[in-house]
């Protein structure tokens, strides 16, 4: 599954002022430091101490961005940074009308996640998390928050009260369908952008379900 429910960004969330640029800068410098330690001693034997150490912050200063070091991995709840999920869901209910769900999500997603995303920092929260127990249960925890975001928002497009079972299973199916195609990426030498990575992720779902539905899931 994607390891951060908000993702690690390349741009200034709270805007382009000096201030908030070096309080962005300094918030990079803790994750890039904390991915680093994980990397050579574990997320477990890696304390804050260390990480504020290596960042060259103050322990304070850490607890300014981050409740706890697993933060690092899945995103702070620092006042200036965006609650993705609610953005996430916006996104898809005010996809085209037109649109089928399948398209409304891939690109809601496309648009809110991944143009944000600073690809190496990515892969590494994704290691992390799959290397840690803790991690990696609190990664199953936002999968099922993302799952229920999708589920909601098709529901709500659908002029919808409260989700039916084709929006259940079609959030599951898209879900998969994107953590799939992360790790993919994440596990693979020459990924390629990300982008299109998850492209042809739902290009592959969309083929395997018209085999299916023909009777047949060739391979290609």
């Amino acid at each position: 599954m994607l390891t951060s429910s908000q993702g690690a960004i390349q741009q200034d969330p709270a805007g382009s002022g000096l201030r908030s640029r070096k309080k962005h800068k300094t918030l990079l410098a803790i994750q890039d430091a904390a991915l680093e330690l994980f990397a050579e001693q574990g997320f477990e034997k890696t304390t804050v101490e260390q990480i504020a150490e290596r960042a060259e912050v103050s322990n304070a200063t850490f607890f300014r961005y981050f409740k706890a070091k697993s933060d690092v991995v899945f995103g702070g709840e620092s006042d200036e940074r965006v609650d993705w999920l609610p953005a996430l869901n916006r996104a898809i209910v005010e996809r085209p009308a037109a649109e089928d769900d399948v398209t409304a999500v891939k690109h809601a997603v496309l648009d809110m996640w991944v143009s944000l995303l600073e690809p190496s920092r990515v892969r590494r929260q994704y290691v992390a998390a799959e290397t840690s127990p803790l991690l990696h249960g609190l990664s199953s925890d936002i999968a099922v928050r993302w799952q229920a975001t999708i589920r909601d928002a098709l529901a709500e497009r659908h002029g919808l009260k409260e989700p039916d079972q084709r929006c259940r299973v079609a959030a599951a199916m898209m879900l998969a369908t994107f953590s799939e195609t992360v790790g993919e990426w994440v596990h693979t030498d020459d990924g390629g952008e990300l982008a299109i990575a998850i492209e042809h992720g739902f290009a592959l779902m969309a083929e395997l379900c018209a085999g299916w539905f023909a009777g047949t899931t060739r391979r290609r």
